[in-house]
């Protein structure tokens, strides 16, 4: 009795270890490192475009436009949603606009975390002392100085 005691507790830890150790994999999956990259495409809100390309139920005006950055290949890479990124996710004048933007690029995710980006001759970058973006990061006077 002790020893099949012995050996299920065995198997059962046995079994939490490689469960825990797959776990771990996973973890390193998911937390790989980006590369910092640039890109350069068209600002554009990919729900709106598969309604006009396809027909799609897209409801932006509804639940609000979420801008990637349309490649010339076609495929979008999307902004990961942060403070750096909310004035290209929401797009404003910007749709439509050819767009550069730079940051850290992960791509399992196909995703950018904004650290600057150039649209319509302006160049804006994060800040941390304006916590905002805008063009201090890029050594051009702020806008209305």
């Amino acid at each position: 009795m002790k020893k099949g005691f012995i050996l299920m507790t065995a198997a059962l830890m046995l079994i939490s270890l490689t469960a825990m150790a797959g776990n771990t994999e996973k973890a390193d999956k998911m937390g790989k490192i980006g590369e910092t990259k640039t890109f350069t495409g068209i600002l554009s809100c990919p729900a709106c475009d598969l309604k006009m390309d396809s027909e799609a139920h897209a409801q932006c005006k509804v639940y609000g436009h979420k801008h990637a950055l349309k490649l010339e290949n076609g495929k979008y890479i999307s902004f990961l949603e942060n403070d750096h990124s909310e004035d290209l996710i929401k797009g404003g004048d910007w749709n439509g606009q050819k767009i550069e933007v730079s940051g850290v690029y992960y791509p399992d995710a196909n995703m950018i975390d904004v650290d600057s980006f150039k649209v319509m001759g302006q160049e804006f970058g994060w800040c941390d002392g304006h916590k905002k973006m805008d063009q201090c990061h890029v050594g051009m006077p702020k806008k209305g100085m």
